[in-house]
């Protein structure tokens, strides 16, 4: 955590193509961060504006307890979990991967604060990076067009065909991951995004 503590993170005024982000996703054993388990963890860096597939990486986490009934959404059993590593493993490696970048996901209100309590348990404080949310981006574009939307619209699926992006299937860790970079990609360009303040 030290490294990322005293990384020289990108300022709100740096323009997008300068920044490197870290587009992650998470899948778990429920929707409530102060109590879902982690099963999986996925995420692929954007640099100079591409997503770059090579440094794609993807990890099964040992859960504290049971799958239950969310393996009938990402199909995550038992047995595919428990060769997972431990969640303290996984968070060292999310650390090194966002050290000196931008976190993006969809949804910050689960994944960021699943992260957030997780780093408070091993170090005592919260994830401190800075966070683009692709759903609350959308969100505050349709408020000040006065849309107001369903949820349901504003999910990745939703999204993405929304801004002509093929679908994919969902609730995969690392497909989700690179279906939210391109849906990033998406926004930025179709409302000439700039600067990472844009993004925030």
């Amino acid at each position: 955590m030290d490294a990322l503590l005293n990384a020289d993170v990108p300022g709100r005024a740096a323009t997008i193509d300068d920044v490197e982000f870290v587009v992650l996703d998470i899948e778990t054993t429920g929707l409530e961060a102060a109590t879902a388990d982690v099963l999986s963890v996925g995420w692929v860096i954007v640099r100079h504006g591409r997503v770059d597939l090579d440094s794609a990486e993807s990890h099964f986490v040992k859960p504290d307890g049971e799958v239950g009934v969310s393996a009938t959404v990402h199909g995550l059993t038992d047995t595919v979990v428990g060769t997972g590593m431990p969640i303290a493993t996984v968070i060292d490696k999310i650390i090194v991967a966002l050290t000196s970048r931008v976190l993006v996901v969809h949804h910050a209100g689960l994944d960021k604060a699943l992260l957030d309590r997780l780093c408070s348990d091993k170090f005592g404080c919260p994830l401190p990076v800075p966070v683009v949310d692709t759903l609350a981006l959308e969100s505050r574009r349709r408020a000040r067009q006065h849309h107001l939307e369903e949820t349901s619209q504003l999910t990745l699926s939703a999204l993405r065909e929304h801004y002509g992006l093929p679908r994919y299937a969902a609730h995969d860790s690392l497909v989700d991951a690179i279906a939210t970079a391109e849906l990033l990609l998406a926004m930025r360009t179709r409302h000439s995004l700039r600067s990472l303040a844009e993004l925030m």
